[in-house]
């Protein structure tokens, strides 16, 4: 899924399609997670189903921008460059994710 969002925390409110996406969490082959986009940071990251579920687990309510850096959450900034208006983003990153991501 991809979501664009503004300021500093993107509410779980927002992802509708959570409920749905956790059908195919431990799928062989699978990847499920959020390509998130902080338009007011200019940054790109991804964020795995099973680590929104662990934020909700313990009853948070949104993913900061700060929780890009914290070790208890497995969030992937994807290298990006801006450009006049959009990012210009190597997803590569992304092969490097383990199973379940």
């Amino acid at each position: 899924e991809t979501k664009t969002h503004t300021g500093n925390t993107w509410p779980f409110s927002n992802f509708s399609q959570y409920t749905k996406m956790k059908e195919y969490v431990d799928k062989s082959g699978v990847r499920v997670g959020v390509v998130l986009w902080m338009i007011d940071h200019d940054l790109l990251m991804y964020i795995p189903v099973k680590t929104i579920e662990k934020m909700k687990l313990e009853n948070k309510k949104s993913v900061n921008i700060k929780d890009l850096n914290n070790p208890n959450y497995r969030i992937i900034e994807i290298p990006s460059k801006k450009k006049i208006t959009f990012l210009s983003s190597d997803y590569s990153i992304l092969k490097n994710l383990k199973e379940g991501d």
